[in-house]
């Protein structure tokens, strides 16, 4: 009875053994991770860099090294952590920090990311109260004298962003317009919009991008705050093809009578990258709200998928325009199609399985086009 009892023993062992070494976890252990990626450094006021990355599969730690000159990593090990975030601490202003990570396990180390460089501390923001220059009815405000803050060095263009530079499209004085891609926490500010009555105003971004470093980015959304509250975080701001080549993205908001603040600030790292003008207008009736809750679901084999969303709260839409791409802010900048009146859900036939679909909706008026809705997205199986 005691040896029947060792074998059973034994052979469950054995089963467990054999059960782990072919998990999933396991097979990772067995494996040296990826290299880290999405490296993104923020500088801190107290002389600090803050390093986030996405998590490699199958790590259980990173390493960290970092230098003052592109390539100069090498063995300079600094830090070692089971997070995907760290706090590199007490720098000086004046080198340029170099960092490169790798993802540890069982089986090894990975090779290096890609290099991500910073200064410390961040740039500090300055302007912001230039009066608007009056042209009709209109004020007109120019982004090289905006409040520009908020922002992360950026060191493939040697410099920080935003940037002041020349447009051979600007209508400004000295044609400077002002970058505001690269950082998801850059803000441009307009602390000295003084209007005589309160009411409702049109606000007119004059922009111009086209797809630089952001191969497909075909809406490079971005947000608006005025005094202190937010109006939209996706407002659209529709590729114009060449970074010289400027249109329009407007919003019509209410401000008070007197002194008033307005904020144009980024959603992501690929916000607009020429602003040449603010322009404040007043006006008689606005574009819809942005249509919310939009979702997408799929009817497989054949392939459909259906889109739903939640109407404009207010600007009695006449449609809504359905986009769709196939990558995220991608979607084609003519809408696919449009559902009419109060109509709030339509059928995309034109699909195929295996690949994956993206998908904003926008509402009309005869006004104009409102902010876009969230984006929904999915991947068609059968």
């Amino acid at each position: 009875m005691k040896q029947g009892a060792l074998r059973l023993e034994a052979a469950s062992c054995l089963w467990l053994a054999v059960t782990l070494m072919n998990s999933p976890v396991a097979a990772e252990q067995s494996q040296v991770p990826r290299p880290p990626t999405d490296l993104e450094l923020v500088a801190g006021s107290d002389s600090s860099i803050t390093i986030s990355w996405a998590p490699s599969s199958g790590a259980t730690s990173y390493n960290i090294y970092r230098g003052t000159s592109s390539g100069s990593e090498g063995g300079a090990l600094i830090a070692t952590t089971t997070d995907t975030m760290y706090t590199d601490p007490n720098l000086r202003p004046q080198p340029i920090y170099f960092y490169q990570l790798t993802a540890v396990n069982a089986a090894g180390e990975s090779a290096r990311s890609e290099e991500e460089a910073s200064r410390t501390p961040p740039p500090v923001g300055t302007g912001g109260d230039v009066a608007g220059v009056a042209s009709g009815t209109s004020l007109v405000y120019n982004a090289e004298d905006a409040l520009l803050d908020g922002f992360d060095w950026f060191q493939m263009q040697n410099g920080w962003f935003p940037q002041v530079l020349y447009s051979s499209g600007s209508i400004s004085p000295g044609q400077l317009v002002t970058d505001m891609a690269y950082s998801s926490r850059g803000t441009m500010t307009f602390n000295n919009v003084v209007v005589p009555t309160s009411g409702l105003y049109t606000v007119n971004w004059r922009y111009a991008f086209d797809w630089g470093l952001f191969p497909g980015v075909t809406n490079r959304q971005m947000g608006l705050r005025v005094n202190g509250e937010t109006m939209t975080t996706t407002q659209r701001f529709i590729i114009t093809g060449r970074f010289d080549v400027y249109q329009a993205s407007f919003l019509q908001v209410n401000l008070n009578a007197g002194v008033n603040s307005i904020t144009l600030f980024a959603v992501s790292n690929h916000g607009v990258p020429r602003v040449d003008q603010m322009t404040i207008t007043p006006a008689n009736a606005s574009v819809p709200s942005g249509p919310t809750n939009l979702t997408a679901t799929a009817t497989p084999c054949p392939s459909v998928i259906t889109l739903s969303w939640t109407p404009s709260a207010n600007g009695n839409p006449s449609s809504y325009s359905v986009y769709r791409g196939l990558m995220s802010d991608g979607e084609d900048i003519t809408p696919m199609a449009a559902s009419m009146g109060a109509t709030t859900s339509l059928t995309d036939t034109e699909v195929h399985a295996g690949s994956t679909y993206f998908y904003t909706v926008a509402a009309n008026n005869s006004v104009g086009v409102s902010p876009s809705s969230n984006e929904a997205s999915l991947t068609l199986g059968c």
